[in-house]
């Protein structure tokens, strides 16, 4: 009998809100018209903006300074802002 392992890697096919996400990358697919600075900056402010979404972010160890972002609290900004 032949045990083939199934060597598919556990990210591939799985959502976005399964993976670590760099903060500048998740901005850059909310503002993709925009430059990399000019993105970070409006997503931030998005953040800040949208009510109980940083009351959220910070429950699930969000601080400003953050540069990644948990699988969890991607998919909290997920719930708050829509899917990317």
């Amino acid at each position: 009998m032949n045990n083939k392992t199934n060597t598919k890697k556990k990210s591939e096919g799985q959502p976005k809100s399964r993976k670590f996400r760099q903060f500048g990358n998740l901005a850059m697919s909310y503002y993709p018209d925009r430059g990399y600075k000019r993105a970070v900056a409006l997503f931030r402010e998005e953040l800040r903006l949208t009510g109980g979404l940083m009351d959220a972010l910070v429950k699930v160890g969000y601080t400003e300074n953050s540069r990644v972002l948990s699988p969890r609290q991607v998919r909290v900004i997920e719930e708050y802002l829509g899917e990317m």
